[in-house]
């Protein structure tokens, strides 16, 4: 069995003072958790993932788009979609994700999460 402190690890990476901080804190042949933390008008570009995410807020809010919509989620509220879709990541205010992707089976070629993240300052 694994333990994670996520409050403790929400801690450490805002400590780095990025617009966008992450840090994977469970990683397998078909998982990937990883935890997010976005300062108000950071943004994640449109990107994609190799396997289905789960993405739930923590902390914040977020406007997350996806699928020709815009949802707003704030915390204590998730957002999945499939493997492939595109989606971008807008912070509304301060916020902490955990983010999980999952593959039906392990394929080395594919296996990578994200792909294609980037971060930037909204304007």
């Amino acid at each position: 069995m694994e333990q994670i402190d996520i409050a403790d690890e929400i801690k450490k990476i805002r400590a780095r003072g990025a617009e966008v901080s992450s840090t994977t804190v469970l990683k397998t042949e078909t998982l990937r958790v990883v935890l997010i933390a976005l300062k108000a008008g950071a943004r994640l570009h449109e990107h994609h993932a190799d396997g289905r995410l789960v993405l739930q807020v923590l902390e914040g809010e977020i406007e997350f788009k996806a699928e020709n919509a815009q949802h707003r989620l704030r915390a204590g509220m998730l957002a999945s979609v499939e493997a492939m879709v595109p989606h971008a990541v807008d912070a509304i205010s301060d916020a902490a994700l955990l983010l999980t992707v999952a593959w039906h089976r392990a394929e080395p070629a594919k296996v990578g999460a994200h792909r294609n993240v980037g971060y930037e300052q909204s304007k």
